[in-house]
């Protein structure tokens, strides 16, 4: 495996920067993909929110399919390269889809993206790989902070520059930014071979298959956030204009409900890391999936804009908490010579999340009303709580499971 070393804080910090413009411009155009579709002929509200769900969990099918492979790739042949092949890959077809003329066109580009890029899981297993072990909870709690503040900061600016200048022009803005990213990677980010990895015991040692079952319940809480997330994507616009008496800006409300969601997340995560210090990993999973599949069912039934606002920030809060939580526990369950491998699985584990979440909230928008992908997530969160919680119950008995708690 050739790994990468990040030359001290200064290039950690890069790096962050780099993340920080290039989920900015994923996200920039998340709020209006249902009033993109409307714009490209399909005007009917439900019909478009279907659109959107099946268009954005196109790009997720296709990276679940292709992040282990690229996982296993940068295990060989490092890190940089594959998080530059995200980021170049992304400016390009992204910029692409400003152009496009009809909704299949766009799912076309959108499932491409897929394949070739993933710029969070390449950065997420580079900070795993090249982290001091006292430090990696610190550093992956403050990149996946970083992702959520460009999450935020994405959508509420999308949303606007959408209504004040137009939705094409805001693909151009993704791929401006996903450019500069690739720059700060290419000119910052250093790479070279350590004397473990040329051979001997750790290559012998990386060998073998990963250890699933200590993995398994990270992967399964990366899925169920991811589902949580994505679900309420496609109906938000369509959920608000029914809160309002009179919709206008709907595209900036969506973006502003959207970005201080993931602002809220960008707190869970930065207090992810002396969580698990204090509880452990699993039982800091355990609660934040609970209290964020509370906090997300009475959101089906609001009545008012504000009080949708209030419950997205907590479940933003309790997610965000998670998911740093979730990567760390999979840093500490695989061997450094598989981190790759193991990120690349639990890349295959968000992006179908990312799949589902989309086309689920879309379905549903459209064949029960758009409070249903608000519900049906929140059950989910709470099931998937209870299942890692029991879980141990059941395979090693009662006793022994309170003994470990």
């Amino acid at each position: 495996m050739k790994s990468l070393r990040v030359d001290g804080r200064l290039s950690f910090v890069v790096l962050l920067v780099s993340q920080l413009a290039a989920t900015m411009g994923f996200t920039f155009v998340l709020p209006f993909m249902p009033i993109y579709v409307q714009a490209l002929g399909v005007e009917d509200a439900g019909h478009a929110a279907a659109w959107a769900g099946v268009i954005n969990s196109s790009t997720a099918v296709t990276m679940a399919l292709a992040a282990p492979l690229w996982g296993k790739l940068g295990d060989r042949v490092g890190l940089k390269p594959m998080l530059l092949r995200a980021t170049v890959a992304g400016s390009i077809v992204i910029g692409l889809m400003g152009l496009v003329g009809s909704p299949w066109q766009l799912l076309a580009l959108k499932t491409l993206q897929g394949c070739l890029t993933g710029t969070v899981a390449a950065a997420t297993v580079l900070v795993s790989a090249t982290a001091p072990a006292e430090r990696a909870g610190a550093r992956l709690g403050t990149l996946q902070m970083v992702i959520f503040v460009a999450a935020a900061a994405g959508p509420f600016f999308g949303g606007v520059f959408a209504d004040l200048v137009g939705i094409r022009a805001s693909f151009g803005v993704t791929a401006a930014l996903l450019a500069a990213s690739a720059v700060l990677i290419s000119i910052w980010v250093k790479e070279e071979r350590s004397d473990a990895e040329k051979g001997g015991e750790e290559s012998v040692a990386a060998e073998g298959s990963l250890p699933y079952r200590k993995l398994a319940p990270s992967l399964l809480a990366l899925f169920v956030v991811q589902v949580a997330i994505m679900s309420a994507a496609p109906a938000m616009p369509g959920l608000l204009s029914a809160l309002m008496d009179k919709p206008v800006r709907v595209a900036t409300l969506a973006g502003w409900v959207i970005a201080t969601g993931a602002l809220a997340a960008s707190v869970g995560s930065a207090a992810g890391g002396k969580l698990v210090a204090r509880f452990g990993a699993r039982k800091v999973i355990i609660w934040t999936l609970l209290l964020a599949g509370i906090s997300a069912l009475p959101q089906a039934g609001v009545d008012s804009v504000a009080m949708l606002w209030a419950l997205r920030l907590l479940t933003g809060l309790f997610v965000g908490t998670a998911i740093p939580v979730a990567n760390l526990a999979i840093r500490d369950s695989a061997h450094p010579g598989r981190q790759g491998e193991a990120f690349g699985v639990a890349g295959t584990a968000t992006s179908t999340g990312n799949a589902i979440g989309p086309l689920a909230g879309g379905l549903l928008a459209s064949s029960f009303g758009f409070g249903a992908p608000f519900l049906v997530p929140g059950v989910c969160l709470v099931v998937v709580s209870a299942i890692i919680w029991g879980t141990p119950l059941l395979a090693v008995g009662y006793r022994t499971a309170l003994r470990d708690h």
